[in-house]
């Protein structure tokens, strides 16, 4: 369990291009689509105007995410897309008569990343190949009933590459070896319906996001891993619960309650009737703004509470998310003894009081001429339960080895402070079927950060090609350019400097 988490900080080789929201109910449910899909939004975007209003057995907007699979609308819903135009934006739905109640269909997505460490030669960089494929059953028999199914299946022929911390804790029985066959998991599987057109019901397996951050989102409670704001794809499985939608369409308002069929904050299905969560959502609209109240209770964890507020102000979208619990999501370790060995210098405690997380963020959209948009977007990010000193980053990452479900070493959740900035430039000039996203985050606790510039563009109608380049600087020692200097055996471990990668990806 180790290599995914060292490899997500020292490696890098999942890429970057936005924080991935999945796409909006209304997208999954029917909501009709009059255009060709937009590109998909990076952070610090303006924000999208309200969807119309939705139809009878439809899912209507809200501020939830709900069903990642990236099939193209031609695909999934019988639209022929035109070879001149590019496929429609992964998940968006349109209507469409039922003359066949089932679809099947999926994605490949092959990706390759090479990333070099201080020292190396060109020749020495570590190749990883994470492959990914993904395939669904979509079945709507009728316009108020539906049933998905969503399995994904991994495979890395490399085992995740050349990484000099992974490969020194392996080599010293401190982490487990790679594992380089394929590995297949569930993402979805859901039932939709609702209840006299008032209610609307998802059971089973699913994705359902809280909050408004685009880097970081502590109000994402029913997520057990957090997002990797890095990731290009956001590969995390779906969460077993019941959840219930009542839209007030008067007012715009939509109030969301959940029963959570898996402990939470973690990977674990409860038992008995007794450790069922319970918790739920409202978003109300005020004048130019949206409000959103949720809070989440379950036996063995303390309650958690979120609060988030976007508006739109001038030519700016501005947003606001706080997270507010007692309870942590990791184990939080102190130091006691600097001179004695690494494994014994830090023991955990639990803080008292209020943990907060706070995420402040805007988006600007600078119109340069008459078709062409350049998003600027800016996120800062307060993370109470978080580290000032680096030095116990090292401590960090010996006990998530040793023991993953203590979550200890939790990239882009390290330091108290973060600030992310992105550049985000679709369609530039001719150039329609092409993204271009520069991006900055840094962890201003311990003063590292990393650079990324991305590019995605569409080619032969279906195939999308993406590339990106990493570099890592700041602080030697710093999350975004980690050193570690462990007791030999293991020894100096050199942090990465630069990392780049490729990828192909095509619907089914």
């Amino acid at each position: 369990m180790i290599r995914p988490i060292v490899t997500a900080l020292l490696v890098a080789a999942t890429g970057w291009a936005s924080a991935q929201d999945r796409p909006a109910e209304e997208e999954l449910f029917g909501t009709p689509s009059t255009e060709a899909s937009p590109p998909k939004e990076q952070p610090g975007t303006a924000k999208e105007a309200p969807p119309a209003k939705p139809t009878p057995g439809t899912a209507p907007a809200s501020g939830e995410t709900h069903g990642d699979h990236p099939a193209a609308e031609a695909e999934l819903f019988g639209t022929q897309a035109s070879p001149a135009s590019p496929p429609p934006a992964p998940g968006r739905m349109v209507t469409r008569e039922q003359e066949d109640p089932l679809k099947l269909g999926g994605f490949v997505y092959l990706r390759s990343a090479i990333t070099w460490y201080e020292g190396d030669s060109v020749g020495d960089g570590g190749l990883s190949l994470p492959n990914l494929v993904d395939l669904f059953l979509d079945a709507r028999p009728n316009d108020r009933v539906r049933a998905f199914a969503l399995a994904r299946t991994f495979w890395d022929p490399t085992g995740g590459g050349r990484s000099p911390a992974r490969d020194a804790l392996v080599e010293n029985g401190l982490a487990p070896a790679p594992d380089t066959r394929p590995q297949s998991v569930l993402d979805q599987l859901w039932l939709n319906f609702d209840l006299y057109h008032q209610v609307y019901v998802t059971a089973g397996k699913q994705h359902v996001k809280w909050g408004v951050g685009k880097f970081w989102n502590p109000t994402d409670y029913l997520h057990p891993v957090k997002r990797d704001p890095l990731a290009v794809f956001d590969a995390r499985t779906g969460v077993t619960m019941v959840k219930a939608h009542w839209p007030w369409e008067s007012k715009g308002w939509n109030v969301y309650g959940v029963a959570l069929l898996e402990q939470a904050g973690r990977r674990q299905t409860v038992d008995t009737i007794g450790s069922v969560g319970g918790g739920g959502r409202a978003e109300v609209v005020l004048g130019p703004a949206e409000l959103g109240v949720d809070a989440l209770a379950q036996q063995g964890t303390k309650p958690r509470f979120g609060v988030d507020l976007s508006a739109g102000v001038w030519d700016l979208d501005l947003y606001t998310e706080l997270a507010i619990r007692t309870e942590q999501d990791s184990t939080k370790y102190r130091l006691v003894d600097p001179s004695a060995p690494i494994e014994i210098r830090y023991v955990p405690y639990q803080p008292e009081g209020w943990q907060p997380q706070l995420v402040v963020g805007g988006g600007w959209a600078w119109k340069y001429n008459d078709e062409d948009v350049l998003n600027v977007g800016v996120e800062y990010f307060w993370n109470e339960p978080g580290y000032s000193d680096p030095a116990v980053y090292p401590f960090l990452l010996l006990q998530t080895a040793a023991d993953p479900t203590t979550r200890a070493f939790t990239p882009f959740y390290l330091g108290k402070q973060y600030l992310g900035v992105s550049l985000n430039l679709p369609a530039p000039g001719r150039w329609n079927d092409t993204i271009f996203t520069l991006s900055w985050i840094g962890n201003l606790s311990d003063r590292s950060y990393t650079v990324r510039l991305d590019h995605s563009t569409l080619c032969l109608t279906y195939l999308r090609v993406e590339t990106y380049v990493s570099v890592y600087g700041g602080t030697k020692g710093g999350e975004f350019r980690l050193a570690l200097d462990y007791p030999e055996p293991v020894g100096y471990l050199p942090p990465a400097v630069l990392s780049a990668g490729v990828a192909l990806r095509v619907n089914l």
